[in-house]
């Protein structure tokens, strides 16, 4: 298929801080997915919403929260998975290194219980 992990790297140049975070956050979305074991589910989505509001304070977590819950909300789906994830996902975001600050990209050969 020609991809490969260089191939998904943005090449487009940093010239400010913010898009040095916006560009992190793009990078480790997968593997923060992975470290912090929520899927690709509608509920493990917003788990992993609620770690980035922890961690980077996000608007669009904000958002994505808020439409799932007026989903649900519409759907008469109940709301305490939801909020179960969400707060799981915040807290661990809170107990959790600022990841879009590590190099992740450094230890890709460390096992994961590492």
């Amino acid at each position: 298929m020609g991809i490969t992990p260089y191939s998904l790297i943005d090449p487009s140049p940093v010239n400010h801080a913010n898009e040095f975070v916006i560009h992190r956050l793009k990078e480790t979305h997968d593997i923060v997915h992975v470290l912090t074991g929520f899927g690709i589910d509608g509920i493990s989505k917003i788990g992993l919403q609620g770690f980035n509001l922890a961690q980077n304070r996000s608007p669009l977590a904000v958002m994505l929260i808020f439409g799932s819950m007026l989903s649900s909300l519409k759907n008469d789906e109940p709301l305490e998975p939801l909020l179960r994830a969400l707060a799981h996902g915040y807290q661990m975001g809170l107990d959790a290194e600022l990841v879009v600050s590590r190099k992740l990209e450094e230890d890709w050969d460390r096992p994961l219980k590492d």
